[in-house]
């Protein structure tokens, strides 16, 4: 019988198609040696807890995780956490606390942040998706140890590569894609006037079952991506990347600039070998 490991999240890709929850269905998916098994954050009970003292948990999202669940776990449980954004912060974004407050980000400070610190500093493993996202954790977060922390990227599935790589050469129409959202973050409005602005011909696009968005964007000349605050490793972007598109962004796009976003074919090169590399640690 194959040991078990629990995955932890407040949604899972059956109840959200969002970048966090495909990283985590194509790490699920890839897994040889554990069997899976998967909780959504509300519904971990300190009974589960107790009796999975000799397991492993991967806590990913977890802003509906019960603190008295955290804290337990601090001194008692084995866990890892896959940090998507910043949970050191209440709004899991020190950009967006200050535009709600009109104040720096001061959570650590406050009880639910130094919980959050501890459920930090106890975890065996933190795996960040990008350098900078790491570095800004490290910086506000003293109980973090460095030796625990790695930089994991967002994740594709070997299905999903392969897809990508059969569109890639796909011919190019002279229109650039704009995510059409709602969430404060992707910047809709400030994307689409920059695209005026450039002379850009533009497209939104909203809603698009994966596959669907993919072939979408391979037949696209590029797209414009520019956040209103840090995001740590959008896979918009990454898909882009990999399909040869001309990328506009801005610096936080916080992925950007590391040595394996260089080309599409570096690009392939290091997410292909992703999935390896996370399981790795936990053999």
């Amino acid at each position: 019988m194959k040991p078990k490991i629990y995955f932890i999240a407040d949604m899972f890709a059956e109840d959200y198609i969002g970048g966090a929850e495909l990283t985590t269905k194509a790490i699920m998916q890839a897994c040889k040696n554990y069997e899976i098994e998967k909780i959504h954050s509300h519904k971990l009970t300190l009974e589960i807890l107790e009796n999975n003292k000799q397991n492993h948990f991967i806590v990913c999202n977890f802003s509906n995780l019960d603190d008295k669940n955290k804290i337990y776990m601090c001194k008692n449980n084995h866990y890892s956490i896959i940090e998507y954004d910043y949970k050191f912060c209440k709004y899991r974004s020190t950009v967006k606390h200050k535009q709600a407050e009109g104040i720096e980000c001061n959570c650590v400070e406050q009880m639910h942040g130094k919980i959050n610190s501890a459920f930090y500093g106890y975890a065996s493993k933190i795996w960040f998706m990008s350098q900078e996202q790491k570095n800004i954790f490290i910086d506000n977060v003293v109980t973090i140890k460095k030796e625990n922390c790695s930089v994991l990227s967002s994740v594709f599935s070997d299905g999903d590569l392969r897809f990508i790589q059969s569109l890639k050469d796909n011919e190019k129409n002279d229109k650039y894609l704009i995510l059409d959202s709602n969430s404060w973050i992707k910047n809709t409005t400030g994307c689409i006037e920059y695209a005026i602005s450039n002379n850009l011909g533009y497209e939104l696009i909203k809603n698009l079952p994966y596959h669907e968005l993919l072939i979408k964007m391979s037949t696209s000349r590029g797209l414009i991506f520019m956040p209103t605050a840090p995001d740590t490793c959008p896979r918009f972007v990454i898909e882009g990347k990999l399909l040869g598109l001309k990328l506009h962004l801005n610096d936080f796009v916080q992925h950007k600039d590391e040595s394996w976003f260089l080309n599409p074919e570096s690009t392939y090169e290091y997410l292909i070998k992703r999935v390896e590399y996370f399981w790795s640690f936990y053999e």
